[in-house]
């Protein structure tokens, strides 16, 4: 009883969460003069001259191999091992011995992760579990192979980021690409390393906004750390990464760039450097260890049933065992919390079923390079399966994957007229100096929580289609105690205020006639989906034996439901056909509602026939509690 009075108590509302959707022009000048900057920083850094001052004491030897928290594949390395370059931003094959870092790059992101040296870590994995010298020989030949081309200067291998993931990559692998070296070439690996580390120390600051500046001072942290002459590096890369952590991680411990994947890989570089201090005896900074006890509930709070992440604003499942790596160094063991108001998400959990709802405004143009427009989306998983899911994000299949991957109709939301809630920049000029921001999308999104006995309740709305439509989306959740019936509503309802925002202004236009929405609901490949005859509901079984009715309500009568093709790109390298559940409808008379629910099965009813007014229930309006 105690308990439930508890959650009775657990009731409010969020405030609206707004974000600016920024100014081009201003933007553009600073990009511009940014681009400006660094041609000329350039032009100087490819000089002899200036290599001459990156001459200096020279490190005789690594004084600590830091712990490589990201899991490697033995099966990644094999296929480096054969030529198969196989990386986020496209693939090249390198056959017959030759060297990765001569063939021509499919893309710039390709070529940072190649001269990142993050896959380092598959061939560490394969030396381990195969006890042999084949991974020692290939890692040292590329090592051997990137100072022999690269370790001068070059535009993209010597970005602050990449040097930064390159030097945490070496020093944590380093027992693979120095332990039993002779010395010419242990001594030529760590003079090109501190020669990186000098250079590093001088562009750190002025690393592109977001996780790269963060990669960057962690970079040059390590190089302090574990390099035998470092001293003064270490403290300057921890002040770097200290006056990031405050810009970059929010008060509920989330990420700016509201992104789960840029959330665990901070939180894994970060506990890295805690236990490397901690082995050389050094304080850890109090901006870290704060800001790993913020972001280790937050990883909690996105993790799915099946251990992996959920899949919003350009995030991936994430590298398997990443987050149980991560999650073992927790000593609180605490449950996810239910909001997070300043990353702008909601979680809702009860019985089997965990939800992850989008409430939040897109983030901010700089940190919005990945962001997604699926604003009120969520996924669902329940007990270890995923049912309900967004499409995920891609980086290995080209800019037309990942564009598509960011729309709207790639997420479990509603998509009014085809178009997205959130619009990405598209013109060239633009698309050059700033890349694939969002620049209008939400401004205002607001939210509501309530719990009690009965279960839980949410309601969220935001004004992404006020600009292009005049109708604002407003959806209302109802997960019960017990896990086993989630309700919702999608509601389009006419705002007739004029926008006070200039954008919104610009492209304010009242529709010639209603237009047409639909919400979709995509189900994860591993779930089998059937639609009944009627098409008036649909059957989901998923893997655990569970099964889950879907049926939708509209204007008092039933709606006709579709399933279509889609795809799932959880995994951030690879596509699986899916499906998914399409309700259609159209705006009348500047408004629009539809109710529906999903209602979990008994196994043993899950693949029988029964009455449809067993099944499913009426669907009762989902009002709000009273006294809010």
């Amino acid at each position: 009883m105690a308990e439930a009075l508890a959650r009775s108590e657990q009731k409010g509302a969020a405030a609206p969460r707004r974000t600016a959707s920024g100014n081009r022009l201003i933007d553009l000048a600073g990009a511009a003069l940014t681009r400006t900057r660094d041609a000329a920083l350039a032009g100087i850094f490819n000089t002899w001259v200036y290599g001459q001052t990156l001459r200096g004491p020279m490190p005789d030897h690594m004084v600590l191999y830091p712990p490589e928290l990201r899991p490697g594949r033995a099966s990644a390395a094999d296929a480096l091992f054969q030529g198969r370059w196989f990386l986020p931003g496209g693939q090249v094959r390198a056959p017959g011995g030759s060297s990765p870092f001569a063939a021509d790059p499919p893309s710039e992101r390709w070529s940072e992760e190649l001269h990142g040296f993050s896959w380092l870590r598959h061939f560490t994995t394969a030396h381990d579990a195969n006890n042999g010298d084949t991974a020692r020989r290939h890692a040292q030949e590329l090592v051997a192979s990137w100072i022999a081309a690269e370790g001068r200067w070059h535009d993209i291998a010597w970005r602050p980021q990449v040097i930064g993931r390159r030097l945490m990559s070496w020093v944590a692998n380093g027992a693979l690409i120095i332990d039993g070296t002779d010395l010419v070439y242990r001594s030529t690996l760590l003079r090109n390393m501190a020669r990186q580390a000098r250079h590093l120390a001088r562009v750190a600051a002025i690393a592109p906004a977001g996780e790269p500046r963060i990669t960057a001072a962690l970079g040059l942290a390590f190089s302090g750390l574990c390099l035998s002459e470092g001293h003064k590096r270490l403290k300057k890369g921890v002040a770097l990464l200290c006056r990031e952590l405050d810009r970059q991680i929010l008060a509920d411990g989330g990420h700016v760039s509201r992104n789960p994947s840029a959330q665990l890989s901070i939180l894994l570089d970060l506990l890295s450097l805690r236990d490397a201090l901690t082995a050389r005896r050094i304080e850890v900074p109090k901006p870290v260890r704060d800001a790993i006890d913020r972001m280790t509930p937050m990883l909690r709070f996105f993790r799915h049933g099946d251990g992996r992440l959920a899949l919003f604003n350009g995030s991936t499942e994430g590298p398997e065992g990443a987050i149980d790596a991560v999650l073992e160094r927790d000593d609180t063991k605490g449950k996810p919390f239910g909001l997070a108001p300043h990353s702008g998400y909601q979680r809702l959990a009860a019985g089997p079923a965990s939800l992850v709802m989008d409430t939040g405004a897109p983030p901010p143009g700089p940190f919005s390079h990945e962001a997604h427009a699926g604003c009120l989306a969520f996924e669902m998983s329940t007990g270890r399966a995923r049912m309900i899911v967004n499409c995920g994000a891609t980086k290995v299949l080209g800019p037309d994957w990942e564009a598509a991957s960011r729309a709207t109709a790639a997420h479990s939301t509603l998509v009014l007229a085809d178009t997205s809630s959130a619009r990405m920049l598209k013109g060239k000029i633009s698309r050059t100096l700033l890349g694939a921001r969002i620049m209008e999308g939400p401004v205002e999104v607001e939210s509501r929580r309530n719990e009690n006995e009965a279960g839980i309740w949410l309601e969220a709305a935001h004004d992404g289609y006020v600009g292009l439509f005049g109708l604002r989306h407003c959806r209302r959740l109802f997960l019960s105690a017990t896990g086993e019936d989630l309700r919702g509503e999608d509601r389009l309802e006419t705002v007739s205020q004029r926008p006070a925002r200039f954008w919104q202004r610009r492209y304010w236009a009242k529709p010639e006639e209603d237009p047409d929405f639909t919400i979709r609901f995509h189900i994860h490949p591993d779930a089998r989906v059937s639609l009944a005859h009627d098409r008036t509901n649909v059957l989901v079984l998923l893997p655990n034996g569970d099964g889950w009715q879907f049926r939708a309500r509209s204007g008092g009568g039933e709606c006709e439901i579709a399933i279509e093709e889609s795809v799932y790109l959880g995994s951030g390298d690879t596509t699986r056909r899916a499906e998914q559940i399409v309700v259609a409808g159209r705006v009348f008379r500047g408004e629009a509602r539809v109710n529906w629910a999903w209602r979990r099965l008994s196994t043993r009813n899950a693949g029988h026939t029964k009455r449809e007014d067993e099944l499913l229930p009426e669907l009762p309006d989902l009002d709000l509690p009273p006294g809010e």
